[in-house]
């Protein structure tokens, strides 16, 4: 009789009615001839913190159980750690038990891994013997060296939050990241595959008082134990002495002023420097199948800005911003306008007489400026104050960069010795100077805003200042002289270009409101003010303003001269255009050396041609709302569960299990993004949980009726469900949803009234969040 495989179970200590019946199961465990678990009761604890024994049993044993009934820090750092380290885990969940906060579905991770449910302990004990058949996930062996950090970010860009960011770039590192911005759920396999890549990972941990804590500490959790388990260099920062329980305290970097995090990041930087000094692999072992070792690129631009190049579409729209025959360019949410703003960077920046910013601000500190402005500006003088600001703002930014790029050049090249001294004591001047981003130096100049307006008018109540008085108080460089001495330095130079990107991301999930959109007018303005400015002395400026559509359609309604701006819509609604974005990103893995195979021969060996009789790329992109992040998130979830599976390709199974991930994330995803336009709603498509598919619009407004939302507000939510895709009209048998109207709500609204009573489909990617049944 061979001997038993070992396991371990991992639970949380309360409820006590979850250990109560996983002890009862343990024991009628150690009967069988197949396995044998141990539970943390049974450790040899005295003397020791609980967390060491737990992680020497996980290192010893065949596999991982672990209980997700109520989310727990150590739980979930431990199933990381067990799946880092190659174990096989089963997950269990207690039906009996009420799950707490944060949910299962609003974290991501433990959905996507898949668990199993018990009521009792009979039942679970016939779930535990059967681990022995499980197999470990799949720990790709690829490392990124071009990006070898990764970061966990959290919802709001905090003052901590963008030290963190600072000291990386300052320590020289590109990262890769997770912004809840960008996507509302991590999924299992998206960090496993982040982590397995990273040559070191820093995850901020965010106080119990912070907004979401608990779902970003669980994912935080969950990537410290892949971090661990993999042995890869991590950093675990919390402000403060809590989250993080005291079984892992030791692990965690904490900080109790933001220089504290230069020590840590620093710390952390010397220990990707060894990492780098290894023997590091960076190719698939040959033991990886075609699908696991095929890359299709991350589903975010930002974390794809050194690859990303080898296989970017180039759309006409891309063509026109390279040429400067844009201003504006408006999309939607994983449209690509990032993946653009990087092209365009990088390629313009590489020309040794060009001057490119690339500029990100924190829509955390436009919302701090604002309120900052706001509370001391006579009524009126908003908008005045605000071009004011970004005029100096951009002269001061050209000015950083023309000092950063000319730093060796100007010492070899006597026309710009004298001319570069003279700008680099003007910038120093006052101060301003400031290590760090764009986001610390903006943030140093509102500080010093705000540090004389309270200096001078700290006795009298309300002072109210006019536009003249808050623009001397702003400059702290004479204007004049700043401006003439960069415009002369710029005719040295051939080109500058101001790339503003997430000027719109991060603003309050309350809705838009007027000032937001004077920010971004305030903005613009500015850059047709320099731009001026700079051509009296032939010195060409390019400036590309990164807009949601949602966003410029406010702004063009709130502007008198609408139309004056060239813009270029960016949203997609040719099917096969997504699908050489696709081809693109496999050919790129150099699995053919002819790199014009096209689609129709590269697909079948990823994934059937058909599921439930439809042609299975179109079935996919029938699904991403015609948005290409949405799709490459669709085609790797779906990707996650084949290879979990040992499926040499996506099956129609891993393509039914992906797209109910899919459908949750997108659910979140659409809410969030509705709820930037309009207060409170994020949660409006629940109201549709359980409908029919096919509803006529008085249905709809039932269910909007039932959900509680005010009569007042149903068109106007109506407009939303149609201009997001959730809904499309059914004409002539077929389904057709806004990109199937150019992106035009005025058409669309026409075909609704001309076409009298129609009926409306809820899109089938919803389908599976929702629970709705196909009619």
């Amino acid at each position: 009789m061979g001997s038993k495989e070992l396991g371990f179970y991992a639970y949380a200590s309360f409820p006590v009615e979850i250990g109560q019946t996983i002890e009862q199961a343990v024991k009628i465990v150690h009967t069988s001839t197949k396995v044998e678990v141990e539970t943390w009761k049974a450790l040899d604890i005295p003397g020791h913190f609980i967390s060491e024994k737990v992680l020497e049993s996980i290192n010893s044993c065949n596999f991982l159980v672990a209980d997700i009934s109520v989310l727990n820090f150590n739980v979930t750092y431990e199933i990381g750690y067990a799946i880092g380290k190659g174990k096989r885990i089963l997950l269990t969940k207690n039906r009996s038990i009420k799950e707490g906060s944060p949910t299962i579905r609003e974290i991501g991770i433990f959905d996507t891994l898949g668990y199993k449910e018990y009521q009792n302990s009979y039942e679970l004990s016939e779930f535990i013997e059967s681990a022995n058949n499980l197999s470990p996930l799949n720990i790709p062996s690829k490392v990124n060296t071009k990006s070898p950090v990764y970061l966990l970010e959290g919802l709001h860009k905090t003052d901590l939050a963008s030290r963190i960011v600072s000291r990386i770039k300052k320590a020289r590192f590109l990262f890769r990241s997770f912004d809840p911005n960008e996507q509302p759920r991590l999924s299992a396999n998206d960090a496993i595959d982040q982590v397995s890549q990273s040559l070191g990972i820093v995850v901020p941990l965010l106080s119990n008082t912070a907004v979401n804590s608990d779902i970003h500490n669980m994912r935080g959790a969950f990537i410290a134990g892949l971090a661990d388990g993999m042995s890869k260099a991590l950093c675990i920062l919390q402000n403060g002495d809590e989250p993080v329980p005291l079984d892992y305290r030791d692990f965690v970097c904490t900080t109790y002023h933001p220089d504290d995090i230069n020590e840590h990041i620093a710390d952390f930087a010397g220990k990707i420097a060894e990492a780098f000094q290894q023997d590091t692999k960076v190719e698939s072992t040959n033991n990886d199948t075609f699908l696991q070792s095929l890359d299709l690129g991350a589903t975010s631009a930002e974390n794809e800005m050194r690859t990303l190049e080898s296989y970017y579409l180039k759309t006409d729209q891309f063509l026109k911003s390279l040429r400067g025959e844009a201003n504006i360019i408006v999309g939607r949410k994983g449209s690509g306008k990032s993946a653009i703003f990087l092209q365009v960077r990088d390629r313009e920046r590489n020309k040794k007489g060009n001057i490119v910013l690339d500029l990100k601000p924190d829509g955390y500190k436009l919302i701090k400026f604002k309120e900052l402005i706001l509370s001391f500006l006579e009524e009126g003088t908003f908008q005045h104050t605000i071009m004011a600001f970004w005029e100096y703002v951009l002269l001061l930014e050209i000015c950083y960069k023309i000092l950063e790029k000319d730093k060796d050049q100007h010492k070899h090249d006597h026309t710009l010795y004298e001319p570069y001294r003279a700008l680099a004591d003007l910038y120093h001047a006052d101060g301003y100077e400031t290590e760090g981003d764009f986001s610390e130096r903006m943030s140093s100049l509102m500080e010093k805003i705000s540090t004389e307006y309270r200096s001078i008018y700290s006795d009298k109540a309300n002072v109210r200042l006019s536009a003249s008085k808050i623009t001397e108080m702003l400059y702290c460089h004479d204007m004049r002289d700043l401006s003439k001495q960069v415009v002369d330095y710029m005719g040295k130079k051939e080109v500058c270009w101001l790339l503003f990107d997430n000027i719109d991301k991060g603003w309050p999930t309350s809705g838009l409101q007027h000032e937001d959109l004077l920010i971004i007018r305030g903005l613009i303005d500015a850059t047709k003010k320099i731009e001026r400015q700079f051509s009296k002395s032939n010195v060409p400026v390019n400036t590309i303003v990164f807009l949601r559509n949602d966003v410029y359609e406010l702004l063009v309604k709130g502007t008198s001269d609408r139309g004056k701006e060239a813009s270029v819509l960016l949203d997609w609604t040719d099917p096969d255009l997504l699908r050489e974005l696709v081809r693109l990103r496999i050919i790129s893995n150099n699995i053919n050396e002819n790199k014009n195979e096209n689609f129709e021969k590269l697909w079948p060996a990823i994934c059937v041609s058909h599921y439930a009789g439809e042609d299975s790329s179109q079935y996919l992109i029938d699904r991403s709302l015609m948005r290409p992040r949405f799709l490459l998130n669709l085609i790797n979830q779906c990707k996650s569960f084949a290879i979990n599976l040992n499926h040499e390709r996506i099956m129609e199974e891993d393509i039914e299990k992906g797209l109910a991930a899919y459908s949750t994330d997108l659910l979140t995803d659409i809410g969030y993004e509705i709820n930037d336009v309009e207060n409170n709603g994020d949660d409006i498509l629940y109201a549709f949980i359980g409908s029919k598919s096919i509803l006529n619009k008085t249905e709809i407004y039932q269910s909007l009726e039932k959900y509680n939302v005010e009569l007042e507000f149903f068109d106007k939510i109506f407009q939303l469900l149609l201009w997001y895709g959730f809904i499309g009209l059914i004409v002539n048998d077929e389904p057709k949803y806004i990109y199937n109207f150019n992106y035009s709500m005025k058409l669309m609204t026409g075909v609704i009234k001309n076409k009298g009573n129609l009926n409306y489909l809820i899109n089938p990617a919803f389908w599976p969040a929702l629970m709705i049944e196909n009619d």
